[in-house]
């Protein structure tokens, strides 16, 4: 399925330089989170042997994106992608293509405090690039707020093992970098899930032989873990805000990821297993019909909890 607002890269990594190239990544983080138009970035790790990453840029508009691509920030970083990392020559097209990778990542609901979002940019960016250098991190996926005067970010941060996520997690480094936020955050949630999704999709695999795209698989656990968010904020929050801040989020977390192993993903599975994993020869139609229908949902969620 086409889509002129996203730019889909494709890079072969020299061997001696994939350990380096987490500093790359942490560049066009910290450059594209203060970008007009900016939506979201993903990074796809490559598969088995393959040395191949997939580097997704998403913008609100195609006007946003071709001054992206035309930015003396883009071109600097392209040329340094190619002349320090790249291993042949760097792929790029208008297209929603992605794929599974193995890890485990911890999901970031960012409510930004108002009228502080253009700080909040620089300092995503800036953590950003402290994160990429931390051993085992693979790559990150950051969502701007849908809508104008949105103060919710998605932030999606994958690491190799549970072990390497924990150690950012808890480092001082890190603790130095959110100690700067204080100001610039109303309040933050996280879940942590195993790619792909703690085995969610497993199920599909054994059905078709096939995995569903990440960026499919990222839209099914967004459309079932919104509601249970709004619900907790709406009316659980008021029963334990009396609590200590690190058990009250333990158990909004324990609640909201048991709800979304079972039955919300299972559910949707279920219903959208047809878009999710395509029948051979309706694998368009079915994409761009089931996109549309997930967005439909959104929308209805986003009124009835309005």
């Amino acid at each position: 399925m086409k889509d002129n607002n996203i730019l889909i890269q494709k890079v072969s990594l020299r061997s001696n330089t994939i350990g380096n190239f987490a500093n790359w990544q942490a560049l066009i983080n910290a450059k594209l989170a203060t970008f007009p138009g900016f939506v979201s970035l993903e990074f796809v790790a490559p598969e088995n042997s393959s040395q191949e990453w997939i580097i997704v840029q998403r913008f609100s508009s195609s006007e946003e994106l071709n001054n992206w691509v035309l930015s003396r920030d883009f071109i600097n970083l392209k040329e340094n992608l190619r002349d320090r990392f790249a291993q042949g020559e760097i792929s790029e097209e208008l297209s929603g293509i992605s794929r599974s990778s193995s890890g485990v990542t911890e999901v970031f609901i960012t409510e930004v405090s108002p009228e502080k979002d253009n700080e909040y940019r620089k300092w995503m960016g800036k953590i950003h690039q402290v994160e990429a250098k931390f051993p085992g991190f693979k790559g990150a996926y950051v969502q701007a707020p849908s809508k104008a005067g949105g103060r919710n970010w998605l932030t999606l941060l994958q690491f190799d093992t549970q072990e390497n996520l924990d150690n950012w997690l808890n480092s001082p480094e890190r603790q130095n970098v959110l100690n700067e936020s204080k100001t610039l955050i109303a309040s933050i949630e996280s879940h942590r899930v195993f790619s792909p999704f703690a085995g969610w999709f497993k199920s599909i695999e054994q059905m078709f032989g096939q995995t569903p795209p990440v960026w499919k698989q990222t839209l099914i656990v967004l459309l079932v873990l919104y509601p249970i968010v709004m619900l907790e904020i709406l009316f659980l929050n008021p029963l334990i805000s009396g609590l200590n801040l690190s058990l009250a989020t333990f158990i909004g977390n324990a609640i909201s990821v048991s709800l979304v192993s079972w039955p919300m993903v299972p559910v949707a599975i279920y219903c959208l297993g047809w878009w999710l994993v395509p029948k051979s020869g309706f694998y368009l139609r079915n994409t761009i019909i089931g996109t549309l229908v997930v967005i439909f949902l959104y929308i209805i969620e986003i009124l009835v909890f309005w």
